[in-house]
């Protein structure tokens, strides 16, 4: 049945679906070749404003959120019309067993100060590697903090490893200032799409239908050199970009799935929650282009090596 199901649902069009961005790791003053962080977000900026389209950013202060230069960052987006949520503040991995929840909790609280009086500020919180805890009473402890708080949680439909390809592209500019920037971009879209049609139909799978989207990417270079291409790259292929908010109105969104180790994307997390299992092995079986497998961090990597990138 499974395999029957993933002929039809490779087969699908994507045409109508929905998608909305979120960055996270904002404001990520780590310092870059070729356009420094400041550059970064004003690129990113012009490119949303040019095509219309609102993003989500999460943030935290590890990165550099709380100095005057990130704060800048976090009021130009604010300005900008963008929403803005919760990162936490040390981005701490919740299932590292010498995480406790109050030290979780409590940085958390400290990370929500760097934004909460902007304009834009939305009480949802995403976590940090997409973990929600190793153990139930953190998982759960933490579950019922966030329902006290009346904050919901930043759930990713799609996720990406653009933060790979991001680190392959600084080392090569380190090295070479001045080298050819289209075959990372062209690898780039290549990964994005194959993530998207991969977790469309694991959603489809998951849920019984379509949901719309909710991407995710990173506040880093790549991004500041290409997000306008990748905007237009999606809406070439037929989706939509919509405002987060309206993403997140569907009400999968709402869920707190008690999958352990707890995170992860949301049809992942889901699936794992029901003991649904066999997916994407049967996906990457039924793969008849091998572009169609780069939504793997192990395939993106191989594919980085043997270009040379």
């Amino acid at each position: 049945m499974l395999r029957w199901m993933l002929v039809l649902l490779m087969a699908l069009p994507l045409s109508a679906q929905k998608v909305a961005l979120s960055l996270d790791d904002a404001p990520f003053l780590r310092p870059a070749p070729r356009m420094a962080a400041p550059a970064q977000h004003q690129a990113m900026l012009a490119a949303l404003k040019a095509r219309k389209v609102q993003a989500f950013l999460f943030t935290n202060g590890v990165n550099g959120g709380d100095s005057p230069e990130g704060q800048a960052i976090f009021r130009a987006w604010s300005q900008a019309g963008h929403l803005l949520a919760n990162h936490s503040y040390s981005y701490w991995d919740l299932n590292r067993p010498d995480v406790t929840l109050e030290a979780y909790e409590a940085d958390v609280l400290r990370g929500e100060a760097l934004i909460r009086d902007l304009p834009g500020f939305t009480k949802r919180f995403r976590y940090p590697f997409l973990r929600a805890g190793n153990t139930v009473a953190k998982r759960d402890g933490f579950y019922a903090f966030l329902r006290a708080r009346g904050d919901a949680i930043g759930h990713v439909s799609i996720d990406t490893a653009d933060w790979l390809l991001d680190e392959r592209l600084r080392k090569r500019l380190e090295k070479e200032p001045t080298a050819d920037l289209a075959p990372y971009r062209e690898l780039y879209l290549k990964h994005l799409w194959a993530c998207a049609r991969f977790y469309d139909a694991w959603s489809r799978e998951v849920f019984g239908r379509e949901v719309p989207h909710v991407i995710l990417m990173h506040s880093r270079l790549l991004n500041g050199l290409f997000l306008g291409d990748v905007i237009d790259f999606f809406r070439a292929k037929g989706w939509a970009w919509i405002g987060p908010g309206e993403a997140f109105m569907d009400p999968v969104y709402a869920l707190m799935p008690a999958n352990l180790p707890a995170g992860e994307a949301l049809a992942d997390a889901v699936a794992a929650e029901r003991g649904l299992q066999g997916f994407a092995k049967a996906w990457r079986a039924k793969a008849a282009d091998p572009d169609d497998l780069l939504f793997s961090e192990n395939r993106l990597t191989e594919r980085m090596n043997q270009l040379g990138l």
